[in-house]
């Protein structure tokens, strides 16, 4: 295959020219331990299969910095990978094209619900991003700690611990011997994990990141329902029952001093490592009248709009989203394949287990980032009120998330209600 890096500012430069011609085209994927087996054979696998088109993948240091960068300047390549919750910025912003029409029809009709609904732009309803992949978050447990707590392990999403179980659970953990922490909430992550991550708290109990019908957040960020969910989950880390940032990433699976750990997919192969057979996989908490809530989505395929060699570009999503791609993605990183076709080809998913836990709460409980261009101003805010809310310092919740909400609002106002949403 042609594979190639791009660092610092050399990627501006190398850009230039990465609109392909004819049979050829360019791919610029993001630089993750997680997918790179899977991008290090992609090249090769395509061309074997289509060796009229030259495909280069190219893996970006700092991407999110270089797409910006490229955006800008106008070097982008043939096809991105972006992070689905990004998809309406960039629709908005004329940065993407759509991409219906290149997919074949039935690929589209056997993905996942939740991805096609975090790829399809509202005003147009048109689909611009793509992905072969659906995420969810779990809790995994210790199941020597549980069983010495006596706590009930539920089965499935039907069987879903309440709040009150969950808080019960919490609880009996912290008593018991070589449990120095019950939960790890993966504060340790930052960024957009806390929006991800912690989001459906609030949804399971009624409220949301934004009200998505009229596009405001106060009301809903900072209703009575959030701030009740947030300060609950607060009152575990003033307790000492939630894994502090300071104290790294390994606490679950290899100090061991953890007995839950709240976080996706992608944790599975170290968890299974480190615990063997002491590790069991639990459905996320149903935290109020809404039921259990799941976050969903993450990185997929778009086109600039900026491509025009768009037969090239057909060629090869419909190459990745195809059954053995699909099948091969979810064997390589862990997580669950969008295609329902998909599973029976793979390895990981196609025997009955646990791991249809995460296929499950894709298909019944999976809540999309909201798909709307002020997203990046909503989990900015959402992100920095949580790394304050889960800090020695304890901020207010009320007083964090009415920040939160003025700060989205604004975002909004400032951009005129970011036509044509404004007219909803």
């Amino acid at each position: 295959m042609t594979y190639q890096r791009l660092i610092g500012s050399s990627a501006l430069a190398l850009c230039l020219g990465l609109q392909a011609q004819a049979g050829e085209i360019t791919a610029w994927v993001i630089d993750a331990a997680a997918e790179k087996p899977y991008f290090d054979q992609l090249g090769a696998t395509f061309m074997a299969a289509h060796p009229d088109v030259t495909l280069k993948v190219v893996p970006v240091p700092g991407y999110v910095d270089a797409i910006q960068a490229a955006s800008v300047s106008g070097n982008l390549p043939d096809i991105i990978l972006l992070d689905g919750p990004n998809m309406a910025a960039s629709a908005w912003a004329g940065t993407i094209q759509p991409i219906g029409d290149l997919i074949d029809p039935a690929l589209l009709a056997d993905t996942m619900p939740g991805v096609i609904a975090q790829g399809t732009y509202g005003p147009d309803g048109k689909l611009y991003h793509i992905s072969a992949y659906d995420s969810t978050v779990i809790l995994w447990g210790n199941k020597s700690y549980l069983e010495a707590a006596g706590v009930r392990i539920p089965q499935g999403v039907d069987d879903a611990w309440t709040r009150e179980e969950f808080a019960a659970a919490v609880e009996a953990l912290s008593k018991v011997d070589g449990v120095r922490w019950p939960l790890d909430m993966k504060l340790n992550y930052g960024g957009e994990w806390m929006t991800y991550g912690f989001a459906p708290f609030i949804q399971g109990a009624g409220a949301d990141l934004i009200d998505r019908e009229t596009w405001k957040a106060d009301g809903t960020v900072n209703s009575p329902e959030a701030v009740a969910a947030i300060t609950e989950l607060q009152d575990w880390y003033k307790a000492g029952w939630i894994v502090p940032a300071s104290a790294g990433d390994n606490q679950f699976y290899g100090e061991k001093t953890a007995a839950l750990s709240w976080v996706g997919n992608w944790m599975w192969p170290p968890h299974e490592a480190g615990l063997g057979a002491d590790l069991v996989m639990i459905p996320a908490p149903a935290f109020g009248a809404e039921g259990v809530k799941a976050p969903n989505g993450g990185w997929g395929w778009s086109v600039p709009a900026s491509t025009t060699n768009l037969k090239d570009v057909s060629t090869f999503l419909n190459f990745v989203m195809s059954d053995a791609e699909v099948a091969k993605y979810a064997d390589f990183t862990g997580f669950a394949p969008s295609r329902a076709a998909a599973v029976p080809v793979t390895e990981k998913f196609s025997t009955p287990g646990a791991q249809d836990l995460f296929t499950a709460q894709g298909n019944c409980c999976a809540v999309v980032r909201p798909v709307h261009p002020s997203y990046p101003a909503i989990t900015l805010s959402w992100s920095r009120a949580m790394l304050n809310i889960f800090s020695d310092g304890a901020a207010d919740v009320q007083t964090e998330l009415d920040g939160v909400a003025q700060y989205i609002d604004m975002d909004i106002e400032d951009n005129a209600g970011y036509p044509p949403f404004s007219a909803n």
